[in-house]
């Protein structure tokens, strides 16, 4: 019985490092199976890499071909360019050479020409003085324009040193009692006025 005990327990402690060796290749084994499925993720991941890094040189090479075939094109037009400012030269050349010679010596055949009358408007320059409104006015873009720029009220100030026969410049105006330069043109007609 004794005897068999010890064979008992000498099997026994022959299975234990036995089951724990077991358990040691299964861990090994379940560690090179995930290592194996990270590597062809990875594999995977770069056959994409790849693809779109070929993707990405096929466009690169299609736009560096694109940019030749401009540079060859914008090569041509200089050229072109060139050869057209030598033949403008040549040709200016043989024009002067062409008008050394008098083309005619006969009188002019044109009629002589005159300039047309145009409407002369005196402007008149004087010493800068003070002027007001005498009721509300249009202030026009220009001497002799339609063209209506503001209104003012009647009794507004302002100043002016260049008259025409139907209109006063406005240089500036009062502001609160604070003159203005004028910033744009402005005209009012003489009638709306009176001196201060």
């Amino acid at each position: 019985m004794k005897h068999r005990f010890f064979v008992l327990l000498f099997v026994f402690s022959s299975l234990l490092p036995a089951s724990q060796e077991i358990e040691r290749i299964d861990s090994i084994v379940n560690d090179i199976a995930s290592l194996r499925k990270n590597y062809e993720t990875k594999l995977l991941d770069e056959k994409e890499k790849n693809i779109i890094l070929e993707q990405e040189k096929k466009s690169a090479q299609r736009k560096i071909k694109n940019l030749e075939n401009e540079i060859k094109r914008l090569h041509s037009l200089l050229k072109n360019r060139e050869t057209k400012q030598k033949n403008k030269i040549i040709i200016k050349k043989k024009i002067e050479k062409v008008f050394v010679q008098p083309a005619c010596t006969s009188e002019n055949v044109f009629p002589e020409l005159k300039l047309k009358k145009s409407k002369k408007s005196t402007l008149q320059h004087f010493k800068a003085s003070a002027f007001r409104l005498k009721k509300s006015a249009n202030i026009y873009a220009g001497m002799h324009t339609k063209e209506v720029v503001q209104r003012w009220d009647g009794h507004t100030s302002f100043t002016s040193n260049l008259k025409s026969q139907t209109r006063i410049k406005i240089t500036g105006y009062f502001i609160d009692k604070k003159w203005t330069k004028a910033t744009q043109e402005m005209w009012v007609d003489l009638t709306d006025v009176e001196q201060k």
